[in-house]
């Protein structure tokens, strides 16, 4: 774990070193057998002053003295980056167990320095003369001290000093706790200033007004101090919630998977679906099932949508459960307008963070490396999913490493979580989105920009009851064993797309961008690139893989389109179809088609 360094841990090295640089001058002057300096030298007055005897140094006692002021500089930053080390854990530096590592940093500098000067003295024929050297070293260490705290005060001072000329008409201001003597002028005015200085440019990020004509918390009242802006408190007042999070993931989490190789993407297939007929009574079809693998394959968003009641939120509640793990559910509110619905906002009155489960959902999951993260969005076309789910869909267009949040601007000094950097929160790699929709007159329609960045599953039929065969208990899989099963998928030459199936699907993407303009993009051809291999490893065909992908990427952007030329150019894509897939081909595609056409009976 990197420990996180404070300004005051460079001002405390730094000291220690000017010390020890004091230590080494003194011991020089001190020695009363250098040949370089003068005898009876300031430095050996004083010391002649407390009585100290001057020695005559040699080579081994100065090495001595080197290896006590080098080996204390490294015992000291040993000691800082210790303690910053414990913060970063959110354990005490106090504790037994840490005071027992700073006893074993003195012993092992200390003892080093020591065997080293010992060394030097080699071989020791006369005890008095290794005793000499320490003397001598205590002296080099004691007046070295006093000289630097004299130097210390007097630039202290002099700085204090020159600060005062410089605001000699400005009034002394002295800190009274909680401003019990401002007037209510006064404290309104701080409020208001601390509230600007605090919040700073989250307004503009979180969507909030800055004019006091809005809100009136973010206007500076004229006369205001700028000096007089509370400070944040630690990380436990601002984010509570985060906080005990982290400390509950450090001290309790552990989990076991299932071992890689114990289960493949058919069993994996045919098993869920058992175990939801079996145990929740639900039945699915398994192109479905197979489309929900390939989709968490190809994209880190899935919707499901489709008609009430058929089973669109089960699927992805029950999948958590069926791999021993659970899923987070966020029911959509009608009255989201903007991210601070999702990931909370800075609440200036009670000085904290307003955490809402959502992120302290993403944020407990930064923990669990290999954890599937599903989180689930209900209902999602109730609101606007732009609105609130804007920053997530810009995100997605980014590398996975780059999958940032920027949760709150921290003021210089502040020390955030463990895992909120700077006030920015990295989504965790094992996190996958499912939004559900309806399809009614109460929700909203879901743009393209939101469709091109999913895997969209329809639901539209009640499916009938089967016999439930084969193997139904659930099973523990990681995120790593999740992967490790489409990675083996799509490095299967036979599973993925070839020249001859990217060959016909261009001839259907050609028909379609000349007839409608519906423009196939790089992103949809990278998404069937990662769809097919995985559909057809757990138990479809490359045909369906392909069919179930242009009927959601492509074909449904004509829902609502009434033109003539339109009922025409699908008349024509069933006959292209019919030649390059066979008359039973692409079932999906002829489905949405019949179901175009019969608007042009």
């Amino acid at each position: 774990m990197v420990a996180k360094f404070k300004r005051i841990d460079g001002i405390a090295i730094a000291s220690v070193f000017f010390y020890m640089l004091f230590v080494l001058i003194t011991g020089f002057f001190l020695d009363g057998d250098s040949s370089l300096i003068a005898q009876g030298n300031p430095i050996q007055s004083i010391a002649e002053a407390f009585a100290f005897p001057i020695i005559n140094a040699s080579m081994p006692s100065s090495i001595l003295l080197i290896m006590l002021a080098v080996y204390s500089l490294l015992f000291a930053a040993a000691i800082i980056f210790e303690i910053r080390i414990a913060q970063n854990k959110n354990q005490n530096p106090n504790s037994l167990k840490y005071w027992l590592i700073y006893v074993a940093s003195f012993v092992i500098c200390y003892g080093l320095a020591v065997g080293i000067g010992v060394a030097a003295h080699s071989p020791i024929e006369n005890g008095q003369y290794l005793s000499n050297s320490f003397i001598y070293c205590g002296e080099a260490f004691l007046i070295g001290f006093l000289i630097f705290l004299v130097l210390f005060l007097i630039i202290f001072f002099l700085v204090l000093l020159i600060l005062s000329i410089k605001r000699f008409n400005q009034p002394l201001e002295i800190d009274q706790g909680d401003n019990a003597s401002l007037t209510s002028e006064e404290h309104s005015a701080l409020i208001n200033e601390a509230k600007a200085k605090l919040q700073g440019s989250l307004a503009a990020t979180f969507g909030a007004g800055t004019s006091s004509s809005e809100n009136g918390s973010l206007s500076s009242s004229s006369g205001a101090s700028s000096n007089k802006v509370a400070p944040l408190g630690n990380k436990t007042q601002v984010f509570p919630g985060l906080t005990e999070i982290e400390t509950q993931e450090l001290n309790e989490f552990a989990k076991e998977y299932l071992d890689d190789g114990k289960i493949t993407l058919t069993s994996l297939a045919e098993r869920f679906r058992m175990y939801l007929a079996k145990e929740e009574k639900l039945y699915y079809d398994i192109q479905a099932i197979r489309a929900f693998l390939a989709g968490l394959a190809s994209s880190r968003f899935i919707i499901l949508e489709g008609l009430s009641g058929t089973g669109k939120s089960s699927l992805a509640r029950y999948f958590s459960t069926f791999i021993g793990e659970k899923s987070f559910f966020a029911p959509v509110q009608a009255t989201w307008r903007d991210r601070t619905s999702l990931l909370g906002f800075y609440n200036d009155f009670s000085r904290s963070y307003s955490e809402t489960p959502f992120l302290k959902r993403l944020y407990r999951a930064s923990f669990r490396e290999r954890s599937i993260n599903i989180m689930v969005l209900d209902e999602m076309n109730i609101s606007r999913v732009e609105y609130y789910f804007a920053d997530f869909l810009s995100i997605m267009e980014y590398p996975m490493e780059d999958w940032v949040l920027d949760i709150m601007q921290l003021p210089y000094g502040f020390e955030p979580p463990m895992h909120l950097d700077e006030g920015r929160l990295h989504i965790p790699s094992t996190t996958w989105f499912i939004g559900t929709a309806n399809k009614d007159d109460s929700t909203y329609t879901i743009t393209d920009k939101v469709y091109d960045r999913a895997i969209v599953l329809s639901f539209n039929d009640q499916n009938e009851p089967f016999e439930v065969e084969g193997e139904t208990s659930p099973i523990a899989l990681s995120y790593q064993g999740l992967l490790a099963l489409f990675a083996e998928a799509e490095g299967e030459k036979d599973y993925q797309m070839n020249a001859q199936d990217n060959k016909k699907l261009n001839i259907l993407a050609e028909f379609c961008y000349e007839k409608f303009e519906l423009a196939f993009g790089n992103r949809i051809r990278n998404q069937i690139e990662l769809f097919v291999p995985v559909f057809v490893a757990a138990g479809g065909n490359k045909d369906d893989a392909i069919d179930f992908m242009f009927a959601r990427k492509v074909l449904s952007k004509l829902e609502g389109r009434f033109e003539e030329y339109v009922g025409e150019g699908l008349r024509t894509l069933l006959k292209v179809i019919d030649v390059e897939y066979g008359k039973k081909g692409f079932p999906l595609c002829r489905e949405l088609i019949a179901h175009y056409l019969r608007r042009f009976a």
